[in-house]
């Protein structure tokens, strides 16, 4: 994995769902929170259990994001592709909690993180921009679990 710093690739925040409606000045500024990493097919992005607290969005490439289960063998199950414009880990950024799922690269991928301290005092810096990046997010979440009781609805009626 290699990390480094880039100031020209920000318009890639431009087509990330959770920012829309922001304009250049404050896209530029969620840029310079974080960092681009690097990760390799095959890698291990984040891993479900293990402290988190940081944003990710997929600038290029493809990931997976899987979840093992109780009597699961081998990987688990998987819950998601991700491809470019994709956030992840950003449920603990507001709860503290560790990561609920793991992320896999499936082909080599760049990520910007963002620590979620660092998104945090962005977000309290700028209510404006928080406002419309959290209605997003509530959006976005309550949809993933709009799909997560749809599907647990049809397990328990194929039981």
């Amino acid at each position: 994995m290699v990390i480094r710093k880039e100031s020209t690739r920000s318009n890639f925040l431009k087509e990330v769902n959770l920012f829309e409606g922001l304009d250049n000045k404050v896209i530029n500024q969620i840029f310079r929170l974080g960092l681009v990493q690097n990760f390799k097919k095959g890698d291990l992005v984040i891993r479900e259990g293990m402290h988190g607290g940081n944003l990710h969005i997929l600038i290029n490439g493809k990931a997976e994001v899987w979840k093992s289960g109780p009597k699961a063998k081998g990987r688990g199950q998987q819950l998601a592709k991700l491809q470019r414009g994709s956030v992840f880990g950003e449920m603990s950024v507001f709860d503290g909690a560790p990561y609920s799922a793991s992320v896999k690269a499936l082909e080599d991928c760049d990520i910007h993180i963002i620590r979620g301290s660092d998104f945090e005092n962005f977000l309290q810096e700028n209510p404006q921009a928080a406002y419309g990046i959290f209605r997003t997010l509530l959006s976005s979440i309550s949809n993933r679990l709009r799909r997560t009781n749809l599907a647990l609805s049809v397990m328990e009626g194929g039981k």
